[in-house]
């Protein structure tokens, strides 16, 4: 500043620094307007990543269904085994092993990885393929939580062996080839792995009750209300249902594997697809 006799001169230099930093009001703007926009992009990125999680889960079960039908080949027509052993034996080998209700064994490789107790552990040797990642459970182990390491379960229609599980239906096809599936002529075509919900996967099969309006597995509403299932023509799809209890799922005990659903439309859909 230049005082010229009894009057004051502001300088240019200074009159520019007066000015250049933001005002309160300025930088409140500029907050509302990165919080409105904050407020428009955040449900488009939920939806990326939730998008992102089904592709992963579709590529996962396309991966399934190729090794089934690979099996199949490599063994005269023959379905890899399904079936139920508590504990898991080497004795009679299924696609893989492993009952839930037993917290140990729903994080233990080996009954998935060990070719001497999975059938699929001579074609894949990730447990990454068997967890779909909207699934983030996980489960205590003496004390300590580890990640579980299935979320896919395959129709106890194909490929069982060993003491049927009689809260199925038995007077059913049961499909032991590969060609006896495009003989059945399913209109909607038979599923083979499904996307299992969370609290009530247990078995390496997932079981459908072909008699009853009655849940034996709940399928995963994960996938926006949807869940994601491969089907023995080699094409996986994501599923919406559309029945409030099976977005729900609540039962007050998921391993009885008995929870009543009267008309429920989407066990309908399913038994549609399970078997002939």
């Amino acid at each position: 500043m230049i005082t010229a006799g009894s009057e004051s001169v502001v300088s240019p230099a200074s009159t520019s620094k007066a000015h250049s930093g933001f005002t309160l009001i300025e930088l409140l703007i500029v907050v509302v307007v990165i919080v409105l926009l904050a407020g428009l992009l955040l449900p488009s990125l939920v939806g990326a990543k939730m998008a992102a999680k089904r592709i992963n889960c579709v590529n996962n079960q396309r991966q399934l269904a190729s090794v089934w039908v690979m099996y199949a080949g490599d063994n005269s027509d023959r379905l890899v085994a399904n079936g139920m052993a508590n504990p898991p034996t080497q004795l009679t080998r299924f696609w893989v092993q492993g009952v839930f209700i037993n917290a140990a064994e729903s994080t233990n490789e080996t009954f998935i990885l060990d070719p001497s107790y999975a059938l699929f552990a001579q074609y894949l040797q990730t447990t990454k393929v068997y967890v779909c990642p909207s699934d983030s459970i996980m489960v205590k182990v003496n004390g300590q939580n580890f990640p579980r390491l299935r979320s896919y379960s395959l129709n106890a229609y194909m490929g069982w062996e060993g003491p049927w599980d009689d809260r199925l239906a038995s007077n059913y096809k049961m499909f032991r080839k590969h060609s006896e599936i495009a003989a059945a002529a399913m209109p909607g075509g038979a599923f083979l792995f499904q996307d299992v919900n969370e609290n009530s996967i247990c078995w390496p099969y997932f079981g459908v009750r072909m008699d009853r309006d009655i849940f034996f597995n709940f399928p995963s509403s994960l996938h926006n209300r949807g869940g994601v299932l491969s089907f023995a023509d080699g094409h996986v799809e994501r599923h919406r249902w559309h029945d409030p209890r099976t977005i729900a799922a609540y039962s007050p005990d998921y391993h009885q594997h008995y929870d009543p659903s009267d008309q429920n439309m989407d066990l309908a859909w399913m038994r549609e697809r399970t078997v002939r």
